[in-house]
């Protein structure tokens, strides 16, 4: 912490930065313990369970990524048209867009022991409009971030499979 003081200090009195700048600086400085030691609204992220895309051509895609990659098939979602590849603990999900834009689709959070509903109840009192919704037996959450960037929420076990943890592979 003295390194940033030093160096935020050292960047004002060259005319680097201005006051309004070193002041910010100052602040967010003082700040890093608090945010370090602050229990987090929803539980601590303990994973990027998966990342989604959406795509014009999911086989084209798919061979893209395999190809770069050597991610294989981790379980298909037959009912939606996607696909999702294996990337170690977690996985890389490719779905049709469907008259929607390509690109991001989401991003899955994975949090140890999840409950969907009690999260769900959790983010919306924090004024979050959370979506809790099942995907055959398994609770799934979503809701959009500040610059509509859509997160989901999932149990650390979480597959896109089914079962009440989306942990299984379909029969």
């Amino acid at each position: 912490m003295i390194a940033q003081l030093d160096g935020l200090v050292s960047r004002y009195e060259k005319g680097q930065i201005s006051r309004r700048d070193l002041l910010f600086g100052l602040t967010a400085i003082a700040m890093t313990p608090a945010l370090a030691n602050a229990k987090p609204a929803i539980g601590t992220a303990a994973s990027i369970n998966h990342v989604s895309i959406v795509v014009n051509d999911v086989r084209k895609s798919t061979q893209f990524y395999q190809h770069l990659f050597g991610m294989p098939v981790l379980n298909r979602q037959d009912s939606e048209g996607g696909i999702n590849l294996n990337a170690g603990s977690s996985f890389f999900g490719i779905y049709p867009a469907k008259g929607q834009p390509t690109g991001l689709n989401h991003v899955c959070f994975g949090l140890k022991n999840f409950d969907a509903d009690a999260v769900g109840t959790e983010l919306r009192a924090l004024g979050v409009t959370a979506h809790v919704f099942s995907r055959g037996d398994t609770r799934e959450l979503m809701f959009t971030d500040p610059d509509k960037v859509r997160v989901q929420l999932q149990d650390t076990r979480y597959r896109g499979g089914v079962g009440p943890l989306g942990d299984r592979d379909p029969a």
